[in-house]
């Protein structure tokens, strides 16, 4: 219905989305202290005559867009966060806050909304609602847990909808994923404390060696998840972090593990941290030790509202092509906390392909999306919501 129009005016803003990506890279902030980027955005929405909020959660900015026709109200968001990564690029505009990189896309997030919002401003006499703007910050670290606390603000309890999505080099360039039910893991965080009696190495039987307990953990979950879990369920459990000793002829008194656990369903989150304190307590008798588990819960799984997504698929067909959609067959692991506004709303996370050959995984030091998904990001979302709203 507004297809050509959208893409004009997308064509038209798409110089000034370009330099606004490049602006968020060259100037990235790590989760929780996003002061400049959000001013940034302050100063974008103030140029484009869009009204907008702060000061009800961290660097947080809500746009609104409110049309010149009765309607319901829907919300685009867009993460605003970046990484603690030292970027390797080399790209002319690559990060100057050292050790700091928009290496996860959001920069290309925060500039998609940034055009949809400049097309959809440009069209307020046809739009029959109102569209919500939401920049939010700290989706990387799930202790701040940016998403949770605006999905609870009560700042969106009047929208209707809710679309947002991520750039996905596991995708080709160009190609638009769109998936129904599960598609991104809760992610939760433990950390374990083994506690064992130090002693000289070469006499062992007078301590007890916490780093030979803390290996055989590592093995009792890796066989918890491959000889006790259903294979068809989804759950990951990775220990990444391993700190023990302090020399190479002390026996090990303390040993200390980090992990992550990926999961779909309550119940397996539930079970995973239970058999993980049993498994804790299983080694403490058998090597006596004393072992510590603290369980942190992290973002809860990602999973789309299924009419939503055939809705999405209708507007790519209309907007830019049935060859550009993808429905992809297996859910990711890894996570987004775009997850606690799905479990309030109905709405839709999509996947906006930027993979080439060799294009780095995500949270890599050399990942840079290509800038020529940018139009498509701003037709989807800016679509999105004209179609959504045209409804009424």
């Amino acid at each position: 219905m507004y297809e050509k129009e959208v893409k004009e005016k997308t064509s038209q803003i798409l110089p000034k989305v370009v330099g606004w990506r490049r602006h968020f890279h060259e100037y990235p902030e790590v989760s929780g202290e996003e002061k400049e980027t959000s001013l940034y955005i302050q100063q974008v929405l103030t140029e484009l005559g869009i009204p907008f909020e702060t000061g009800f959660f961290g660097t947080a900015v809500l746009g609104t867009i409110k049309g010149d026709l009765p309607g319901k109200t829907v919300a685009l968001r867009a993460d605003m966060d970046a990484l603690p990564v030292t970027e390797l690029t080399g790209l002319p505009f690559a990060s100057k806050n050292k050790g700091v990189m928009h290496a996860c896309g959001h920069d290309g997030h925060m500039s998609i909304l940034l055009g949809a919002a400049a097309v959809l401003q440009s069209m307020k006499s046809q739009l029959h609602g109102t569209v919500k703007l939401v920049f939010q910050p700290a989706e990387e670290e799930a202790s701040i847990g940016g998403g949770r606390h605006i999905a609870a603000s009560g700042k969106l309890d009047d929208i209707e909808e809710i679309y947002g999505l991520h750039v996905w080099p596991e995708l080709p360039v160009g190609q638009v994923g769109l998936k129904k039910g599960n598609l991104m893991a809760a992610s939760d965080r433990f950390y374990v404390h083994v506690k064992g009696k130090s002693t000289h190495a070469a006499q062992p039987h007078n301590g007890t060696d916490a780093l030979v307990a803390a290996a055989h953990f590592i093995i009792d979950v890796q066989t918890l998840i491959s000889r006790e879990m259903n294979p068809m369920e989804n759950v990951v459990c990775t220990i990444g972090l391993m700190n023990a000793g302090t020399r190479y002829n002390v026996g090990v008194e303390d040993a200390y593990l980090e992990g992550t656990v990926r999961t779909y369903t309550p119940a397996l989150r539930d079970k995973m941290e239970q058999r993980l304190g049993e498994l804790l307590k299983g080694l403490d008798y058998t090597f006596g030790t004393h072992s510590e588990l603290n369980y942190v819960r992290g973002h809860s799984a990602t999973i789309n509202t299924p009419e939503k997504i055939d809705f999405l698929d209708e507007v790519a067909k209309t907007y830019i092509g049935k060859e550009h959609i993808t429905h992809p067959e297996f859910p990711s692991m890894c996570a987004e906390d775009f997850s606690y506004y799905l479990e309030k709303f109905p709405g839709a996370f999509l996947w906006l392909g930027t993979g080439k050959e060799g294009t780095p995984a995500l949270h890599n030091a050399s990942f840079a999306l290509d800038e020529s998904i940018l139009p498509l990001g701003i037709i989807m979302e800016a679509g999105a919501c004209l179609e959504t709203l045209a409804k009424e």
